[in-house]
């Protein structure tokens, strides 16, 4: 790589670094990680619900505060989930539901203190593991940006709309169901090619398609709330959230640095996991807590109680975040639910991922990458001395916080275009993703398909049209051969995995 791309990037990075540390920078940082620590803190309220609220509520910013926002979003929603999973065995994300296996069992054997401990230092930890890998790639990728055309981002997209399939927890027919659902809606309104209205049935306010923030703020905020309400609880958790912290958190933090190796792994595969499309933080901490009980072998004593099964998907889960950001800032292509809000929300503010972001304005993709990398250690510090308040949020109402939640919902998706049909849509989109969610269909599908429809689509007609005129040969193509083996690879990987597992 030349000396100049390596300087280009030093430069940017500082250049970054510089404009998040500015006031009132600084202080939104700060604010957000907090903000974003509460929320998560709340089982069944995930951190895309914010994401969601705070889109239309940025409408009027500037772009280097938006980043700072959403990378403190993105960083302070990740570690809080693992405190209510540690003390209640209420997971506050589904990723921090691993934690728990061994987290809970710590806790009623005296030493919650101590599985707090590792979990805040591996989150911590692990999100600067990602980020520098991240930080080491941009440049490559960046380089590579001037060989990409239609048919390569062609090519991208359908890699990333098929790996949704492989959700956990979701079969393959589901995945390909919801994203087929995701790409139906996108392509609502106006022909790119020929103008014509496509499933617009006879309204104008359908001819611009379905906009991104109400259809964001229902699929997530609303649907969530939905769930909450449904749930039949009178409080967030179903159990008190009083009593003390036993154990020690020096021997928590002591613990990942006496397990290096397992720490490494497991960040490697977070970062791994978060670059697919799809997968996201329930795949990273599962896979690297399941490859930490093969580690051990017969020496461990997982779902016990062990201290490694709270380090492993820790390190993984936060990891998987500056690995998710490669894909969206490069291509465009969401691979998380948070990635997703990202670039809805950069689209909004006429920013786009790609050549015009990481040639053109490097210096604030290191904004959103300082941010989410103080953010994680924010949340880690601040976490470890404020465990116990903030999960007595657990003890809400959810009548109350379900009428604040609302309330937000309706004013976001209104403040976007002063209409109320925005709102009926994001009501309307609550109902769906509350079905989607209860009934076990991956709703990550629906949203990647979604953001990824109108690149899909205008790709391929870009490259039919170079096709048709003979500058390119759509099968003979170096790049869709291998573009198509690696499709095949990623929808038939998971399937094998799964047969191998029930010979065995």
């Amino acid at each position: 790589m030349p000396i100049e791309s390596i300087a280009t990037t030093v430069g940017a990075a500082w250049s970054g670094l510089a404009l998040l540390l500015t006031w009132p920078n600084l202080l939104c940082l700060v604010a957000g990680t907090l903000i974003a620590m509460s929320v998560a803190a709340l089982p069944g309220v995930s951190g895309s619900t914010l994401m969601a609220i705070a889109i239309p509520l940025t409408f009027a910013w500037e772009p280097v505060p938006l980043m700072v926002l959403f990378g403190a979003l993105v960083g302070g929603g990740t570690f809080m989930g693992s405190v209510t999973a540690i003390l209640l065995n209420i997971p506050g994300t589904a990723p921090n539901a691993a934690t728990a296996i061994d987290g809970y069992p710590l806790t009623q054997q005296g030493r919650a203190r101590e599985a707090i401990g590792c979990s805040a230092t591996a989150s911590a930890l692990g999100s600067s593991v990602g980020i520098i890998a991240l930080i080491l790639m941009l440049p490559f990728v960046s380089r590579a940006l001037s060989l990409v055309g239609p048919t390569e981002l062609l090519v991208l997209a359908l890699w990333g709309l098929l790996s949704v399939a492989t959700v956990i927890r979701a079969s393959v027919l589901k995945g390909l169901i919801v994203a087929g659902l995701g790409l139906m809606v996108s392509f609502t309104g106006l022909d790119p090619v020929s103008a014509e209205a496509r499933y617009t049935f006879g309204t104008l306010y359908l001819q611009d398609g379905f906009a991104l923030v109400p259809v964001f703020i229902g699929t997530f905020a609303v649907a969530e709330v939905i769930d909450l309400a449904a749930s039949g609880r009178a409080r967030v958790a179903d159990r008190p959230a009083g009593g003390g912290l036993h154990g020690s958190l020096t021997a928590g933090i002591r613990s990942v640095f006496r397990h290096p190796g397992l720490f490494l792994k497991s960040s490697l595969i977070g970062t791994g996991v978060g670059v697919m499309p799809g997968l996201g933080g329930t795949v990273a901490a599962f896979v690297a807590y399941g490859e930490a009980q093969r580690s051990a072998g017969s020496g461990g004593r997982f779902g016990q109680g062990d201290i490694r099964g709270v380090l492993a998907p820790e390190a993984a889960n936060d990891a998987k975040d500056g690995g998710s950001l490669l894909p969206a800032l490069a291509f465009g292509i969401p691979a998380s639910a948070g990635t997703a809000l990202l670039i809805a929300a950069l689209q909004i503010h006429g920013i786009r991922p790609g050549v015009e972001l990481l040639q053109q304005r490097l210096d604030l993709a290191f904004v959103l990458i300082w941010s989410l990398f103080l953010s994680n250690w924010i949340t880690s510090i601040v976490g470890l001395a404020l465990a116990r308040p903030m999960v007595a949020l657990a003890d809400l109402r959810v009548s109350r916080l379900a009428s604040i939640v609302l309330v937000l919902a309706a004013v976001g998706a209104l403040s976007y275009r002063g209409s109320g049909a925005d709102v009926a849509v994001a009501f309307g989109f609550g109902v769906v993703g509350y079905a989607m969610k209860r009934h076990g269909w991956p709703r990550i599908a629906f949203v990647i398909a979604f953001i990824l429809g109108p690149l899909v689509e205008v790709n391929l007609h870009l490259a039919l049209s170079l096709h048709a005129l003979g500058r390119i040969n759509l099968w003979t193509s170096p790049t869709v051969l291998a573009g198509a083996a690696v499709v095949l690879v990623t929808v038939l990987a998971p399937r094998w995995l799964q047969l191998r597992g029930r010979a065995a």
